[in-house]
């Protein structure tokens, strides 16, 4: 895993006594997409947190060459950005601050035009939907990376609470920054995405179940056994 953008070893996390990630092993290359799928409450998120560098965790942690348990967040934020699943702010900004606030106000407004939201920048974050709140943090997340190249793009659930539009224009993002020579790890629950991505980590109560290449890890007989017999492919 040494040449891995994105390498864990034995990554351990522990929240009010309970262990919600246990032993996790992932890493990921440059120019590589890895979905990280589950059921609810698998750890996927905590995982997700914890390659950002937000949690502490235990065992070796390697994001973009660096362990982001012990870097400032600045330094870690020239070669790492994150989305969260739900991502809120503490001030009702309007849309084209995020612009200011990433840094790259041009890049951010190309990437609102990609994401359908070349209209609302002069919007409230309040007066937006809950989807369109979640485009404009994606924006700001992918224009903070103005050099994909060794790069390192975390994303948690990118396509929820998208319109089918939107969720397409993330894919193709995510595609791209993968072509220009970024590792990408997406926490997911879209088992179709999923399928077309690089490697597949899978996990189930904090726990390693899987990993490979989709074709070997999102079989049948493991989706039944971690998602429940009535499981199929498409859901």
């Amino acid at each position: 895993m040494s040449d891995a953008l994105v390498s864990a070893i034995g990554l351990g996390v522990e929240i009010s006594g309970r262990r919600i990630i246990d032993g996790v092993s992932l890493s990921a290359m440059g120019g590589q997409t890895v979905a990280v799928v589950g059921p609810n409450g698998a750890g996927k998120t905590t995982l997700l947190r914890a390659l950002a560098g937000l949690l502490p965790c235990d065992g070796e942690l390697k994001v973009g060459g660096q362990d982001p348990r012990v870097i400032d967040a600045a330094s870690c934020a020239l070669n790492r950005a994150y989305c969260a699943q739900k991502p809120v702010s503490a001030w009702d900004y309007r849309v084209r601050d995020l612009g200011e606030i990433v840094g790259d106000p041009v890049s951010f407004a190309s990437w609102l035009e990609k994401l359908r939201l070349g209209d609302c920048a002069d919007r409230r974050l309040s007066g937006l939907s809950g989807g369109e709140q979640k485009a404009a943090h994606l924006a700001m997340t992918f224009a903070a990376l103005a050099e994909p190249f060794g790069a390192v793009l975390l994303l948690d659930e990118p396509a929820a609470a998208l319109d089918l539009g939107r969720q397409e224009a993330v894919r193709e993002a995510i595609a791209g920054f993968a072509q220009s020579g970024a590792a990408c790890v997406v926490a997911t629950h879209d088992l179709s995405f999923a399928k077309r991505c690089d490697l597949v980590v899978m996990i189930s109560e904090g726990r390693l179940i899987a990993a490979g290449e989709p074709a070997a890890t999102l079989t049948p007989a493991v989706i039944s056994e971690v998602w429940g017999e009535s499981a199929s492919w498409g859901r």
